[in-house]
């Protein structure tokens, strides 16, 4: 058989995540797809055991060696894919990398289809939920994306027995079978003032865990975050060896290679708490690092805040007045100067309260002060994104019909112009800064039908904690849903939207993981939503507004009248 050239070979590589590539590329979400349902970002099922691998049958046709070589791919992990390669030829195993990605097919009615071509080819189509790279970053695809198609070319062996020579590299497996053995993981890494940590969510073989992990932290965040945060981990640090010792006592120690330069100390103790939090869920009991087989102490490790929640809310408007609900009873702000006629909408709070504001109208930010003094104009527009004050104190908004810009506010009236090409043309529908500041979500949508992005990108900072900059290529989140209104932060790797899956005709209530499978509440037609800090405190607000809370999986009212619901941050 004539053997292909490299490129040609790469390209069938590249042939099953192109959609998903050029998805990201254009962040548009698509029209149709499936959406799963249930609270929990990572569902787990812990009783699915997979199917042993089994080595080749002898004198299977090509399709047959090719439905073995996939279910043995899928097991690999339980032997390093040591079966798997027993399906391949010796040049077709010594280039097939099987670590390099995930393609998780949906778990009901969507095996892959495998159809022998008179080239003596076998190609294998499959429609696909998310592919998952080789660092463990989990991109969902679209729902309504073409079945993908993997090509395979094989060639008889000395024994005439056929084996696969020519492969993409990855593996396929069903949803319910890759989250049975692997996890989503938060890599920890620190705001550049180093108060917060921030995480960057991987999804890593159970197995393998603490290995990987480590790995990625200390391979540094992904780009869209990379000028967003900072590590305690020297440039190029990498582990001396393969693995991190797991011992019997839950210590993880880790051995890294020794490298010109060693960090400060500063640092040495900002990578020890890195290591630590990302271990966490392993779960690991302490950490143990050292260089070349030497230890490296540290001396004072840092006590920084993770996924910090509000102290209260939500708050919203009722009738021409600031509430705050407390104790499911709308509490009227009594340090707020009355808000009547000025039309008063989408009020917005910092996590510690020292700056509030509200929209007058569709084009004018509005500053309450904290003494009951009368409202200063802080900004004014044409029609302004609904506000999000960060940790700093700087209101976030912008003109909804977006030229590629965001506006930034001060509580003294200074303003700063945020570049972010990839809003220009596009209307703003939503925005929330995370609550660590160094992250920021976004609605947008074309003027095409469908074309509708839910985007996070990273914050930068000068060191005054003044934005300058945020993520020039946001990462693309929520595309199984078919369209979004809204979103507030669940969590430090969620976000709750109200949007719309592809059968449900009116807006409701998802989950939305920065990395991972998209996930419906308990359905709820809403016009409006806000969120604390999990599924539990989210609040959402009914076409006769009506002020709704989780409780369980059921919705409970909570108050009448009700506009505009936000928790701060």
């Amino acid at each position: 058989m004539t053997r292909r050239p490299r490129a040609a070979r790469s390209a069938l590589a590249l042939t099953a995540v192109a959609a998903l590539l050029a998805l990201a590329g254009c962040a548009a979400i698509p029209s149709s797809g499936p959406v799963r349902t249930g609270d929990a970002v990572a569902p787990e099922e812990p009783g699915l055991a997979l199917q042993l691998p089994s080595d080749p049958l002898v004198d299977a046709d090509p399709a047959e060696l090719v439905r073995g070589f996939l279910l043995a791919g899928a097991a690999g992990l339980q032997d390093e894919f040591a079966v798997a390669r027993k399906f391949l030829t010796v040049g077709g195993s010594g280039e097939w990398d099987p670590r390099a990605r995930v393609l998780i097919y949906p778990r009901q009615g969507s095996e892959p289809q495998v159809d022998p071509q008179e080239d003596g080819s076998v190609v294998v189509s499959v429609p696909l939920e998310a592919i998952v790279d080789d660092a463990g970053r989990y991109t969902e695809a679209a729902p309504d994306a073409l079945d993908q198609e993997l090509t395979f070319e094989l060639q008889r062996d000395a024994a005439g027995q056929w084996r696969i020579s020519e492969l993409a590299d990855g593996v396929l497996m069903d949803a319910a079978a890759f989250e049975a053995v692997y996890r989503p993981t938060p890599v920890y890494f620190a705001s550049a003032d180093r108060t917060q940590l921030v995480p960057d969510l991987r999804w890593f073989a159970t197995s393998k865990t603490p290995t990987l992990a480590v790995s990625a932290l200390l391979d540094g965040p992904s780009a869209w975050l990379r000028d967003a945060v900072v590590s305690g981990a020297p440039e190029g640090a990498r582990l001396s060896t393969e693995t991190v010792t797991l011992a019997e006592d839950r210590v993880a120690r880790v051995d890294l290679a020794e490298a010109p330069a060693l960090p400060d100390q500063a640092d040495r103790n900002l990578l020890h708490l890195q290591l630590t939090e990302t271990l966490r869920r392993v779960p690991v009991t302490d950490v143990e690092v050292s260089v070349g087989g030497m230890a490296w102490d540290e001396t004072d490790v840092p006590v920084l805040e993770r996924d910090v929640a509000p102290g209260s809310g939500p708050y919203a408007i009722v009738g021409e007045e600031l509430v705050v609900v407390s104790d499911d009873v709308p509490v009227p702000l009594d340090d707020v100067a009355p808000l009547a006629g000025l039309d008063a909408r989408h009020p917005a709070l910092a996590v510690d309260g020292s700056v509030r504001v509200v929209l007058s109208g569709p084009d004018r930010l509005l500053l309450l002060p904290a003494d009951g003094a009368a409202p200063a104009t802080l900004a004014t527009g044409t029609a302004l994104v609904a506000p999000s004050v960060d940790r700093y104190g700087w209101v976030w908004t912008g003109e909804q019909a977006s030229t590629g810009r965001l506006l930034v506010v001060d509580q003294a009236g200074q303003q700063v112009d945020i570049e972010a090409p990839w809003l220009d043309g596009r209307t703003v529908r939503s925005l929330r800064v995370s609550r660590d500041g160094a992250r920021v979500a976004i609605v947008s949508a074309g003027s095409a039908a469908g074309d509708v992005a839910i985007l996070v990108a990273g914050i930068s900072r000068d060191d005054d904690g003044r934005p300058t900059l945020v993520s020039a290529e946001p990462l693309a989140v929520g595309a199984a849903l078919v369209d979004a209104l809204e979103l507030a932060w669940v969590d430090e790797v969620t976000l709750a939207v109200l949007g719309r899956g592809q059968d449900l005709g009116f807006p409701s209530t998802y989950l939305v993981p920065l990395g991972g499978p998209t996930q419906s509440l308990t359905v709820l037609e809403a016009t409006g939503m806000a969120a604390g800090r999990g599924p539990q405190s989210i609040h959402v607000v009914d076409g006769d507004g009506t002020l709704l809370t989780r409780r369980g999986n059921q919705w409970r009212t909570v108050a009448d009248g009700v506009r505009d619901p936000v928790f701060p941050g």
